[in-house]
């Protein structure tokens, strides 16, 4: 169960991070929208995936809940803005301020992606 969670996240990860910066190097293209949304549906099923490890095992530590779900909401938000910009034809228009939103919500994004890694390899850390 666990196992398939970090894979999930690690893969969250990869696609994320591929989207964000080719994106942001290239240009908003649908290419970048498919990408993200993998990197979405990876993020929902490792997050999915650590609930019900959580459910079995004991529950992360509260901060880490927070800033998980906020960065999950916060991808979901801006794989929309992506989406809308793609369909309305504006990607071009919108590139500027949509990377700089990227960014930021990227960099929360990394930040819960680490303290969920930090917070169960504490978790499973031999007690001496």
């Amino acid at each position: 169960m666990l196992a398939k969670a970090v894979i999930f996240m690690n893969l969250a990860l990869i696609f994320y991070t591929y989207a964000v910066f080719s994106g942001r190097r290239e240009g908003l293209h649908r290419k970048h929208l498919l990408v993200f949304g993998i990197g979405l549906f990876f993020d929902y099923l490792g997050t999915r995936q650590m609930n019900l490890f959580a459910m079995a095992y004991g529950k992360a530590p509260e901060w880490h809940n927070i800033s998980g779900i906020s960065s999950l909401a916060g991808m979901a938000f801006h794989f929309l803005l992506a989406l809308i910009a793609s369909c309305l034809n504006r990607a071009e228009v919108i590139n500027r301020t949509f990377h700089r939103v990227s960014l930021t919500i990227y960099s929360l994004w990394l930040i819960a992606f680490a303290s969920g890694a930090i917070s169960g390899m504490s978790r499973i850390a031999p007690k001496h």
